[in-house]
């Protein structure tokens, strides 16, 4: 992808970070820095990298399922809003779907209980790096329950759509859980923005993933109506795209 750099490959599947989180990499380790001066820098920076190691491992969980399940990963690419595993093409099967969309969330709740069980046993020997597992291990947990809220791009999205599926169709399916995601984006929008009826400062992280998940879930149902009218155009149309051939009639 244009403006990536490659970090190497896990797993056999390349990983690339988008130049903007080179941007923003040093804001992460600020914001993760524990003691002032050059040793809370150091400990921000094992801290950022501790982050975005998560997420990668999250998007490897998604990645190892979705290839078992006959997909090609071309990459999982890192971004300032959390990381992305770009596949060929997505399982068509439901239970597929829910199996790959739920096992990036089963990694990071792995990843939390871990930093919770090792970061008394580190703390003894470094606090500060005990405070730093810790620490990573709510994020993940954090991570895990946010990537679960049914709305496109997040993981609960995919599985919200997958169990709609089988008595919607691909592409309704698809619409609903777009329109879904649409209004928890804006649900998030207006609790970024809240803050400045009571003189507060607005939550620009918050509006920023607002508007990601907003364009996200529009671009899903795009590409779901783009991909019935290729159905269409072969001349194989699927009982998934009967919908769209009735709006056509």
């Amino acid at each position: 992808m244009a403006n990536s750099y490659s970090l190497g490959s896990v797993f056999g599947i390349p990983v690339r970070v988008h130049v903007t989180l080179l941007i923003f990499l040093p804001l992460f380790a600020l914001s993760f820095a524990p003691v002032a001066g050059l040793a809370g820098l150091f400990y921000g920076a094992l801290g950022a990298v501790g982050l975005f190691g998560s997420v990668v491992l999250h998007e490897v969980g998604h990645s190892l399922v979705a290839r078992a399940k006959g997909s090609r990963i071309l990459e999982i690419l890192l971004l300032p809003i959390g990381g992305m595993a770009r596949l060929n093409q997505l399982p068509k099967r439901p239970a597929d779907e829910i199996q790959t969309a739920l096992a990036g969330p089963a990694v990071s709740i792995a990843l939390g209980i871990a930093g919770w069980w090792f970061a008394p046993g580190v703390a003894v020997f470094n606090p500060i790096l005990g405070y730093l597992l810790a620490e990573l291990g709510r994020i993940n947990f954090i991570l895990a329950i946010f990537n679960l809220i049914p709305s496109f791009p997040m993981d609960g999205g995919r599985v919200f759509r997958a169990a709609l599926v089988p008595r919607l169709g691909r592409l309704t399916a698809t619409r609903i859980a777009a329109t879904v995601g649409r209004g928890i984006a804006w649900v998030f929008g207006i609790l970024a923005v809240l803050p400045l009826l009571h003189g507060g400062q607005i939550r620009f992280s918050l509006l920023l993933i607002a508007f990601f998940v907003h364009q996200a879930a529009g671009a899903e149902a795009r590409a779901a109506e783009w991909e019935a009218l290729e159905e269409v155009q072969r001349g194989q149309p699927s009982g998934l795209f009967d919908d769209l051939l009735r709006k056509w009639r």
